[in-house]
């Protein structure tokens, strides 16, 4: 049988109270008494009643809102399974959860969604922010008002987050340039697809995959960067201009979605396997090229596991007061056709 909150006060010597503010991480109670209330806990094995809370809960219900990029994007959808699966496992404690899917990288859209979540009466907010200061802002004022603000994927300086979810996006573009050195170890004429510069993950891998270019060797030329809002129609048509305008490249750096397109335009132009390519997530798009050789590698950042990690941190800390890590580090993988 579990240990009680009331065999606790009795051992530590404190009321109820004293120990359930310890517990749940409230303020008013001495460092010493805390530390020893949390000592006798663990040495009881102790674990909260979240049965009782439940009960509570199913009555006024914990409302969370989330807000995505397009779902038109493979790596958005596997976040939403991983959202999906958190929500499932959470319900029986009172969890709503209402979705929303950004149409554009427009930071007034986003605003806007923002706005009608708090209309809603969210609890708690995740978001995968778009790096505008309307959205800065608003953010902000909501974590003063205390609503608890979960940023992931992509961070954003100057929000005021309880915590960010995510990778270090500078490390996995440098990574990407890396890899690039080994399998192009002479001079390289790159051509950069980048899904959106007002997303700072994308400018973060941008800025790590160039740095160390330059770091490792001076015979390297980026020969152009433009932006496809993680679509496949987009990154089609770019490669297509890039094949056409740039004889001499011989490799292309996608950051986003849209890779699918890169390998449908390399095939149209007799390039698939002539051209090499790295980009990010492992989705149906990038394994197909994987497997077939024209894309060399896949770094991946485990979306199914980021979907499930927001909803989970967001719920423990405002079920529970839980209070997370500062930053969640979602490590850096390493795809090859033959790991697959």
């Amino acid at each position: 049988m579990s240990a009680t909150i009331k065999q606790i006060a009795e051992l530590a010597d404190v009321s109820r109270g004293t120990v359930d503010k310890v517990l749940n991480n409230r303020p008013g109670v001495k460092p010493a008494t805390r530390e020893k209330v949390l000592q006798i806990a663990k040495e009881l094995n102790y674990t909260p009643n979240f049965l009782g809370k439940a009960l509570v809960q199913s009555k006024s219900p914990l409302k969370l809102g989330i807000i995505l990029t397009g779902d038109y994007n493979p790596f958005i959808q596997d976040m939403i399974e991983g959202i999906q699966s958190a929500q499932d496992e959470f319900r029986p404690f009172g969890l709503e959860i209402t979705t929303k899917i950004l149409t554009t990288i427009d930071p007034d859209e986003q605003l806007g969604m923002i706005n009608s979540l708090v209309d809603q009466h969210v609890t708690g907010l995740a978001v995968f922010p778009i790096d505008a200061p309307q959205i800065k802002e608003r953010l902000n004022q909501l974590e003063n008002n205390h609503i608890p603000i979960i940023t992931f994927n992509s961070r954003v300086h100057d929000i005021h987050d309880l915590c960010f979810i995510g990778q270090n996006h500078y490390k996995g573009g440098r990574t990407a340039a890396e890899l690039m050195g080994k399998v192009i170890p002479g001079f390289r004429k790159v051509g950069v697809i980048i899904s959106s510069r007002k997303l700072s993950c994308h400018q973060d891998r941008l800025k790590g995959f160039t740095e160390q270019l330059k770091e490792d060797t001076p015979a390297m030329e980026i020969l152009e960067v433009r932006e496809n809002q993680d679509r496949w129609e987009d990154a089609f048509q770019i490669t297509q201009e890039y094949c056409g305008k740039y004889p001499e490249m011989n490799a292309i750096y996608i950051t986003g979605g849209g890779v699918a397109g890169v390998g449908d335009a390399l095939d149209a132009a007799g390039k698939a396997g002539q051209i090499h390519v790295i980009c990010h997530d492992l989705t149906p798009g990038s394994i197909r090229l994987l497997k077939n050789g024209t894309v060399d590698f896949v770094l991946g950042q485990s979306p199914v596991n980021q979907g499930y990690q927001i909803v989970k941190v967001l719920f423990e800390y405002c079920m529970k007061k839980i209070t997370p890590l500062k930053t969640i580090d979602i490590p850096i993988t390493i795809s090859i056709k033959e790991s697959l």
